[in-house]
């Protein structure tokens, strides 16, 4: 049989050298809610499960978040349209996730959720209690770019509104779905930071959520001068580990929670590089000399000002690395 030629196509891709460097970059203006990366991202498998009700049949699954349906914390609400046997719609299923407090687990379609992983943890359990309750078997959740796992969320008006949002099955061609986008005017956490706004982006290969080797090479950018922004706050630009098998419940304590972390980087801002191959204050730009680092990797720029008035522009240079 003759095989395609598909090496010749002008627009082949996956021929390139697999330790080849390449960039990513976050860009968040002044402002503007729409640039605040995505926490999360969630999919919707609408099979039947074993040991649901036949009569039951699932079809659309949606999420919603109130940025204080709970209060002044925010709900995630899970929602789950289906038909009877007969194709005759029935009332919506919801499984409801507050964010107010330390974690519970479901009960009878309702859990409480203290941090990220909490989140991550309900929404990919196998049962939400209560009337169908594994349905809830359907929705499988992960962190995204913008979200680290403990990340308390549990603070007034930490997380934006978010209308009904159908959400891709898994696979799909349209990417997935993100949800739970911080407030760019509010991105503090109480006593978990200090009373700071921080902005927070992940850095893994192929996805933020993957936990595989990399070198960092370069990390550079321009981020806004502001009070507190230095290493001796405890503040300025870090680079730590996040990883879900290290997970430490927070305690709310800025200081205790970030010291959790494996620190790869960190720098006060008036010592951050603005442009590419810095020689100081940087990391190793060469290739050959540059640690490994065991992804995902945490990128936080932590200062006193909000950023409806600060601008954070931040490229890095990645190189994947073979084992």
């Amino acid at each position: 049989m003759t095989m395609q030629k598909t090496l010749l196509h002008p627009d082949a891709i996956g021929n390139g050298s697999y330790a080849a460097p390449f960039t990513k970059r976050i860009d968040i203006a002044a402002a503007t809610d729409a640039d605040s990366p995505n926490c999360l991202y969630i999919s919707w498998n609408p099979e039947i499960f074993p040991g649901n009700t036949p009569a039951i049949q699932p079809g659309a699954g949606s999420v919603t978040v109130d940025g204080d349906g709970a209060g002044t914390q925010a709900r995630i609400t899970l929602t789950v349209e289906n038909k009877t046997s007969a194709g005759v719609a029935n009332s919506d299923i919801t499984f409801t996730i507050d964010c107010d407090g330390a974690k519970t687990d479901w009960s009878s379609g309702a859990a409480v959720a203290y941090s990220l992983k909490d989140i991550i943890d309900l929404i990919n359990d196998d049962n939400a209690g209560g009337t169908s309750g594994k349905f809830l078997q359907g929705f499988h959740c992960w962190i995204g770019e913008g979200g680290m796992y403990d990340l308390v969320c549990d603070g007034a008006a930490m997380f934006q509104d978010l209308a009904e949002t159908y959400i891709m099955p898994g696979g799909c061609t349209g990417g997935y779905t993100g949800f739970l986008k911080r407030d760019l005017g509010d991105i503090v956490g109480g006593a978990a930071s200090d009373g700071d706004h921080f902005a927070i982006w992940r850095l893994g290969l192929p996805e933020s959520r993957d936990r595989g080797l990399f070198k960092i090479l370069d990390l550079y950018g321009t981020v806004s001068a502001d009070t507190g922004d230095d290493v001796s706050d405890n503040a300025g630009i870090m680079v730590v580990r996040d990883d879900y098998m290290d997970y430490v419940t927070p305690v709310d304590t800025w200081a205790t929670d970030i010291q959790n972390h494996e620190f790869v980087y960190h720098v006060g801002r008036d010592n951050f590089p603005n442009s590419a191959g810095v020689a100081t204050y940087n990391f190793i730009h060469k290739p050959d000399e540059a640690p490994v680092v065991r992804g995902p990797v945490v990128v936080i720029v932590k200062h006193d000002t909000d950023y409806d008035t600060n601008v954070l522009h931040i490229i890095a240079q990645l190189q994947a690395v073979a084992v």
